[in-house]
């Protein structure tokens, strides 16, 4: 019995090919949960921000924090850290995403990465037009990037919440179409929103960079000598100027994607532990007194994670902290906006949150849903399976929740002061009006049949 089911989970691992559907399904109900935390959090935060406690929010996350080593001072603020430190790994996370759909995802092959990479394109460029419309030469045109990110959390978090009415295919679609949103903002960051560089820090940095590729090379086993690079090259990057967040990405492309040991290897040999271990089997026996046969189950579970790509590993173990943690934490220090009723009107009629309104919600479905037809229309590109165009255009509103991703760019765009505010509520009124609709549309397009 034993046997058999150690067979089964064996065959699982083989077929990595398989994985993409259910993958994409598991992934987005992780994402459904994560964003109702997203939702409370982001609420509490805007509370704070507007109640009697609203000094000691604000002042909390602008504590300093650090350390000295002789005349070298490393401090900054709460806030700080969590944007550029936390946020690193979650942006570590994205590159691994990102580096899983090149070589074997929706992103693998040029057929099936067109309409996704088209619809990405456009779902960047035209925000980008409707904002600086309104912008273009004033005080707030250089935050035309905020409104071309996506917050994948969200609109995956959207879709789940639809369940079966809508076919996976039209998830994966989402899925591939964020990643490549995702490519596109960490573009926009590192070319477009990097300070000044210290040339001689980057070049640490990138030669550490060099360092993690050597021992992907070598197929080192111990995680200890990435951690360390990864951690020098996160360190050059933040002190260069260069955004630290990048570092994260550029890191998560070096991690191994090779098994260390070759699957049909393991299942000879595992056949092997598991004959000994049926073979000593004494029923008499406490299962606790089977010393042997509990040193052989170890071995088979170290051996089990031996034919598990680093890759996918690190990223199903990091994906939880990110959803439930890095996000949240995130919202709680950025999305505290002060708000007075009686000038309401006038914050959202500001050029920045109008431009950001109009970007996401109507920029985000321009171009997502025309791009994506002039593809297919010139044959470039197909439909997914079971996907129509009614269907494409209500995701396309999904593009609009810009939410974390959006906040994030905010706040290299414009660090501080109210043209920061304007851009957060602008952003918070766009990704709810896009949720909302998305959502609605998705419910009056979705199919009813459940998929085999």
């Amino acid at each position: 019995m034993l046997r058999k089911e150690i067979s089964k989970r064996s065959n699982q691992f083989l077929r990595l090919q398989e994985v993409t559907r259910t993958g994409v399904e598991k992934f987005a109900h992780l994402e459904a949960a994560g964003s109702i935390v997203l939702l409370f959090v982001t609420i509490a935060a805007l509370i704070l921000a507007n109640s009697s406690l609203a000094d000691q929010y604000f002042s909390f996350w602008k504590m300093k924090v650090g350390f000295v080593a002789g005349s070298y001072e490393f401090k900054a603020s709460l806030q700080h850290w969590i944007n550029d430190g936390l946020m690193a790994l979650f942006f570590f996370l994205v590159g691994l995403e990102i580096k899983r759909e090149v070589m074997v995802g929706e992103l693998s092959s040029l057929r099936k990465a067109t309409l996704p990479i088209v619809a990405a394109l456009g779902g960047m460029a035209a925000p980008a037009f409707f904002y600086l419309l309104v912008n273009a030469g004033g005080e707030g045109s250089g935050g035309w990037g905020i409104p071309v990110a996506t917050d994948i959390a969200f609109a995956l978090g959207i879709l789940a919440l639809l369940g079966r009415r809508i076919p996976t295919t039209l998830r994966v679609f989402m899925t591939a179409l964020a990643i490549g949103d995702d490519i596109g903002a960490v573009l926009v960051i590192a070319i477009f929103y990097t300070a000044e560089i210290n040339w001689v820090l980057l070049g640490i940095g990138l030669s550490c960079l060099a360092g993690l590729l050597v021992l992907n090379f070598v197929r080192t086993r111990s995680p200890l000598p990435f951690v360390i690079l990864a951690i020098a090259v996160w360190f050059s990057f933040f002190e260069s100027g260069v955004h630290a967040t990048i570092a994260g990405v550029l890191v998560a492309f070096t991690i191994p994607t090779r098994t260390r040991r070759d699957p049909i290897e393991f299942v000879a040999w595992g056949k092997e532990k598991l004959e000994e271990i049926e073979r000593l089997e004494d029923p008499r026996l406490h299962p606790l007194s089977k010393k042997y046969q509990q040193k052989v189950a170890a071995a088979l579970q170290t051996a089990a994670r031996s034919i598990q790509s680093p890759l996918r590993r690190i990223e199903h173990g990091l994906h939880p902290w990110t959803t439930f943690m890095i996000l949240p934490l995130f919202a709680f220090a950025n999305a505290g906006v002060p708000i007075e009723s009686a000038s309401i009107g006038d914050s959202l009629s500001h050029p920045v949150s109008l431009g950001i309104i109009l970007g996401l919600v109507l920029g985000k479905q321009v171009g997502i849903t025309l791009f994506s037809y002039v593809a297919v229309r010139l044959k470039f590109a197909d439909l997914p399976d079971g996907v129509r165009w009614r269907q494409i255009y209500a995701v396309s509103w999904l593009g609009g929740v810009g939410f974390t991703m959006s906040i994030f760019v905010s706040g290299l765009a414009f660090s501080e002061g109210s043209l920061l505010d304007f851009a957060k509520l602008g952003i918070l009124v766009a990704s709810l009006i896009s949720g909302v609709v998305g959502y609605i549309l998705l419910r009056m397009t979705g199919s009813n049949t459940v998929e085999a």
